[in-house]
């Protein structure tokens, strides 16, 4: 194995191990930053889920605050409020001994659309509801503004509930929950006292009343508490019974003796009221589930429930509309309040109601959403180390190019050299100590003068090389012409063939006299290398023989030159315009040359703004090698 051999193979194993290292490491480092853009993608979703979650549950849980400070008379139809002094239009001061106020859910309705009924489960199980008067109301609703909600859809859903849920399954699935929530999250659902109240409800119509549906007009009432201050309640709120009829004008209440037996009397009574209960599902066979919200009320001794019941499909999107933004296709499916979740399933079970939050799936997976987020700094920098990588083997291959070609500069020139010197030594030795004869000593000097060109020559292709690579070539471009041209180029061509004994053509196949602006010794020197060349190879053939011929089109000027040689190895075309590269066959080493003629030419003819190729390697007609010399009639500037 030769040195350069091996400083190549040296050179190529440690840009292997660096190109190993390199890409090794990106190779690590992308794999590494894809687990964390996809545990950042993991983590941003679930991130965006526990957002959703929360915004869903601040909702709910602002349901349930607003539903837990309804007071307890809220869901009786009247309740009886005292001392209360009533005022007239006028600002008069008349005294009543009681005000019995409606219930603002009888009066208002729901606050929510998707609320169908307000009930009270009494300590006898028997359910009841503010919406709606089981008997006669005190007045009609349409004189206070109406409800919210139909009576009929609150009638239907509390004759659904007492199917659904009766008295018994009602105790023990609120026992159940709230068993449950407290074991969970305390004791903080323990009922807690709360104020004094006094409640009426009627039994029966008073017997022959009369109804009056006018409006209360611009009747005020105010009730006064010691403990809070004065409160002002509005007039549709309340109704004095116990006022003189002939006070007041537009009283909507029948006031007659028989009206104070249709009241049962108040008696105080200390209400404990619990926090809501976490919701729970109620179905029927066949029928729609719907959600409960229920209390416990302890009424001195009894207990009774407080609550409402909710449709599920109308209150599904009031829930989903906060996260339409984080997750415009979500959906929320209802569970058991007891049910055991996997793992996967409770980060999305929502704490304080029975439903999962069901979210669509990252588009097109973790992988794909990752490789989305980081895809733009992996190709930059895979890029980068290509680039580096890249760059790196070029100029190493440019350094193990360069050392090839100064060592195969070294050889060449020193193979080229040690004949003439040798020559040179050894016949001026034996002329300087007389050892030629007289009849010979012109043949020894014409050996020597030959030699001494041949130096010349080598030298001279060396320095021609260097300016190239230096870029210190200046063209000097003429105005000629084809025939002109061909003369120039044959006398070289004859000056080449005739000391080798081969036969010279030329020929001129330009169609006109064109005018031709180029560098003539330029062209001439090209001409020169091609037909030494050629000259080398025929050398030894059956006819030897070099054509020139000069055509052209286009604006382009062809020079040819043909050999009758052996032609030009598969091998040796591959690098035959490589500096310092020879023929590889013996007979093509034995005939000299450095390997710079055929380099030097295509140089020149890039100069001159063409180009020097390879034809063919055995030309059909002479069987030696084509190349061919193609210029622009008009030269580019130097």
């Amino acid at each position: 194995m030769t040195s350069s051999q091996k400083s190549t193979l040296a050179a190529m194993g440690v840009f292997t191990l660096i190109a190993g290292v390199v890409l090794g490491g990106m190779t690590w480092a992308t794999a590494a930053s894809f687990e964390l853009a996809k545990n950042r993608v993991n983590e941003e979703h679930q991130t965006r889920v526990n957002s959703a979650l929360r915004q869903i549950e601040s909702r709910i849980k602002g349901i349930i605050n607003f539903e837990t400070s309804r007071r307890y008379t809220d869901y009786v139809d009247y309740n009886t409020v005292e001392p209360v002094a009533v005022l007239t239009s006028d600002g008069r001061e008349v005294d009543a001994q009681a005000v019995i106020l409606r219930s603002p859910i009888a009066l208002y309705g729901p606050p929510f659309d998707w609320i169908d009924l307000y009930f009270q489960v009494d300590h006898r199980g028997m359910p009841s509801s503010p919406q709606f008067a089981e008997e006669r109301p005190l007045w009609s609703a349409e004189s206070t503004g109406g409800v919210g909600l139909s009576e009929r859809r609150a009638r239907d859903t509390l004759e659904w509930f007492r199917r659904a849920l009766p008295m018994l399954s009602l105790r023990e699935r609120v026992s159940e929950v709230l068993k449950h929530e407290r074991s969970s999250h305390g004791a903080g659902n323990e009922p807690e006292p709360t104020d004094v109240v006094r409640v009426s409800q009627r039994t029966s119509a008073p017997k022959g009343a009369e109804r009056r549906d006018a409006s209360i007009g611009g009747l005020g009432r105010r009730v006064i508490s010691t403990a809070s201050g004065v409160r002002y309640v509005p007039p549709e709120e309340c109704v004095a019974p116990y006022i003189a009829a002939g006070n007041f004008r537009n009283i909507p209440v029948a006031i007659d003796s028989g009206f104070e037996e249709s009241l049962v009397t108040p008696a105080p009574v200390r209400i404990r009221l619990s926090s809501f209960a976490p919701p729970f599902w109620i179905d029927a066979d066949g029928e729609k589930k719907k959600l409960a919200f229920v209390r416990e009320c302890h009424a001195d001794a009894e207990i009774l429930y407080q609550g409402l019941i909710g449709d599920w499909e109308r209150l599904k999107p009031e829930l989903l509309k906060p996260i339409e933004d984080l997750f415009p296709h979500a959906d929320l499916e209802p569970v058991a309040n007891d049910v055991d979740l996997g793992p996967d399933e409770s980060d999305i079970k929502l704490s304080e109601f029975p439903a999962v939050l069901r979210v669509p799936d990252i588009p097109g997976g973790t992988a794909a959403a990752a490789w989305r987020s980081i895809r733009g700094v992996l190709l930059i920098s895979w890029a980068a180390a290509l680039t580096v990588l890249a760059g790196a083997g070029w100029g190493v291959r440019s350094l193990v190019a360069l050392t090839e070609r100064r060592m195969q500069f070294a050889y060449a020139v020193t193979h080229e050299l040690r004949t003439p010197l040798t020559t040179f030594r050894l016949y001026s030795d034996m002329l300087s100590a007389g050892l030629v004869p007289d009849a010979s000593k012109q043949e020894y000097l014409d050996t020597l003068n030959r030699e001494s060109q041949r130096l010349s020559s080598l030298v001279e292709s060396v320095l021609e090389y260097a300016r190239l690579e230096n870029h210190k070539v200046k063209l000097h471009i003429a105005a000629t012409d084809a025939a002109s041209l061909l003369r120039v180029v044959g006398e070289t061509v004859q000056k080449r063939c005739a000391p080798n004994a081969i036969e010279a053509e030329t020929r001129n196949d330009v169609p006109n006299a064109h005018p031709i602006h180029t560098d003539v010794n330029l062209v001439n020197q090209i001409a020169a290398v091609l037909v030494d060349n050629a000259c080398r190879h025929a050398r030894g053939s059956r006819s030897p023989k070099v054509v020139v011929l000069l055509g052209g089109d286009n604006g382009r000027l062809q020079l040819d030159v043909v050999d009758s040689g052996p032609g030009i190895d598969l091998v040796d075309s591959r690098t035959i315009f490589k500096p310092f590269r020879r023929g590889r066959d013996a007979d093509a080493k034995a005939r000299g040359g450095i390997g710079l003629g055929l380099s030097l030419a295509r140089n020149w003819a890039t100069l001159l703004g063409g180009k020097l190729d390879l034809v063919a390697r055995h030309d059909p007609q002479y069987g030696g090698a084509h190349f061919r010399l193609s210029i622009p009639t008009d030269a580019p500037a130097a």
